[in-house]
This record gives C-alpha cells, sequence and structure tokens, in this order.
C-alpha cells in the first residue's frame, strides 16, 4: 500500500514542524489523531480538514462530525473518508483547524509518496519531529483575560480580603476595573451590587 509523507506546519510557529507518514487507503480520522499525538493535543475539540489548492485555498471540508442540518449536502466525516479518495495532486495541501475557540491553524503538505510500505512500521506514523509545539490552551480566556492574568487578579483580590477582612472599599476591590456601579439615579435603594463589567447574564 502506498504511503503518503505530509510535512506539518504551524501557521505562527515557523521552526516546528512534524513529518506524517499515512496509508493512502487510511482515513482522515486516522490522520487528524496522529497530528494531535505528534503535538501532544488532547483530542476534546472538533476539528476539520479543507483540501486547497496552491495557495492555501480552502476547498473541500472533511469534518470530525458534521453539524449542518442539510441531508442533502452532508460534509464528509472523518471517518468515513479515504485519503486516496481526496488526494488528486503529488504536492496536495490540506488546512487543518483544531478547535473552532481557539483555531489552532495547520498546513499540511505532501512532498513524498512512497510506492510501498515499511512492514517494521505502524501507521500512521510520526516519522520526524522538529521543535517545540506550543501549549495547546495558551489562547484559552476566561472573561477576556487569559487563564494566567485572571487568576493573577484574582489571587490579588482575596490576598487584599484576608488582610482587610469585609472592610476594603470597592475602589480597592476594583483595582483591576473589574467592575462598574449602577449609577442609576432613579435606585432609592442605594447602589446596587457591583455586577461585572461588560458581560450579559446568560
Amino acid at each position: 500500500m502506498a504511503v503518503y509523507k505530509f510535512k506539518l506546519t504551524f501557521e505562527d510557529y515557523e521552526d516546528t514542524y512534524r513529518v506524517i507518514e499515512i496509508k493512502s487507503n487510511q482515513v482522515f480520522l486516522d490522520f487528524h489523531k496522529i497530528i494531535l499525538e505528534s503535538i501532544m493535543f488532547d483530542q476534546k475539540q472538533l476539528a476539520s480538514f479543507y483540501m486547497s489548492n496552491d495557495t492555501w485555498r480552502k476547498n473541500q471540508e472533511i469534518t470530525l462530525e458534521d453539524m449542518t442540518d442539510d441531508p442533502e449536502n452532508p460534509i464528509p466525516e472523518m471517518k468515513n473518508a479515504k485519503l486516496s479518495q481526496y488526494i488528486n495532486d503529488p504536492h496536495q495541501k490540506i488546512i487543518y483547524v483544531y478547535d473552532f475557540m481557539a483555531l489552532w491553524t495547520m498546513r499540511l503538505e505532501l512532498f513524498g509518496i512512497d510506492i510501498n510500505e515499511n512492514p517494521k512500521f505502524t501507521y500512521p506514523r510520526i516519522g520526524k519531529s522538529v521543535g517545540l509545539a506550543p501549549k495547546q490552551y495558551d489562547k484559552v480566556q476566561k472573561f477576556g483575560l487569559i487563564e494566567s492574568e485572571f487568576d493573577e487578579i484574582t489571587k490579588s483580590y482575596l490576598d487584599k480580603a484576608e488582610e482587610f477582612g469585609a472592610e476594603i472599599s470597592d475602589d480597592e476591590a476594583d483595582e483591576f476595573g473589574l467592575f462598574e456601579k449602577n449609577t442609576d439615579s432613579n435606585d432609592e435603594e442605594g447602589p446596587a451590587e457591583p455586577t461585572i463589567g461588560g458581560f450579559d447574564e446568560y
């Protein structure tokens, strides 16, 4: 069975790449799993491959799970899509997007095809690994702040509360500008409790 050799690169990390080797009759779900293994990401998020042209323009999507409600035009799912069905260029380019909140975007470029698989190997496999991949959850945010920043603010607030007890003024509690006060002049019961600014209640 023929073996495709792909070079995986990150959109924003030029010095990091992986070489992935996968058999032509394997499915995109196998490709998806070995990519995440190669960069040490978990498999908890949705993802899609996009077959691309020479200028990296997205064309046919192949998704982990079809979330559309159009039975007449379903999106191919990774578990059913063999690579050989979609690869028609010896330099095929594919865009892979993982986690549609963080939008990790990777580029896959076919750079070689072995006519026969190596019996010593189990496919798909990581043929080469260069550079450190970014941490998966570096892009995760809480209330518009990265986790470390949010945790630092929370810790500072709790430290003040422990030091001064319940006598912290609103200005001291709001050192980082997280809260906004209700200044409605028609409120006869006094100022309302501070609410987190800029967020609607769900």
